[in-house]
């Protein structure tokens, strides 16, 4: 059982993704390299704390409403929002939240696992700009094909 949570915590500090946990009350309990990677704090800086320091303002109200629906049991699954960085900097993530139970079955905190995915936002916007690009294009062809038959050429 030792090698199997030993097994288990050297797979949670070398992931890539944010990994952490945090008490009914929001309180940061645990926190791997990935989340210092991806947020900018070290878990001595974070652990203890309130994650709300990882909302941005306009975003405060979001984790009432995840730790209403850990407290009944439920998980909330890859949840796209925007969290802040230790620096100020704004970072789109996938957030995956799940109830944190005791020996006992008793829910008392959350598992969180948050993957960065700026680059995909990013590509996914760059591609709708240029969808948009192109659909103005094609109508402005289309106008000047319409105008070249009302002029008979």
């Amino acid at each position: 059982m030792h090698d199997a949570a030993e097994h288990l915590a050297a797979i949670v500090e070398s992931s890539d993704d944010a990994i952490l946990t945090k008490d009914l009350n929001g309180i940061v309990t645990s926190w791997n390299n990935g989340a210092e990677q991806l947020f900018g704090y070290s878990a001595a800086d974070i652990i203890g704390k309130s994650i709300t320091l990882l909302l941005p303002d306009d975003r405060q109200d979001e984790e009432a409403p995840i730790l209403a629906r850990l407290r009944r049991g439920e998980r909330v699954r890859h949840y796209e929002t925007v969290r802040r960085r230790k620096d100020g900097g704004l970072v789109d993530i996938s957030l995956s939240v799940s109830p944190l139970r005791d020996a006992t079955g008793t829910i008392i905190g959350a598992s969180s696992i948050a993957r960065d995915i700026t680059e995909r936002k990013r590509a996914e916007e760059q591609q709708q700009l240029l969808l948009r690009e192109m659909d103005h294009r094609i109508r402005n062809l289309f106008t000047l094909s319409a105008s070249l038959r009302i002029v008979g050429i």
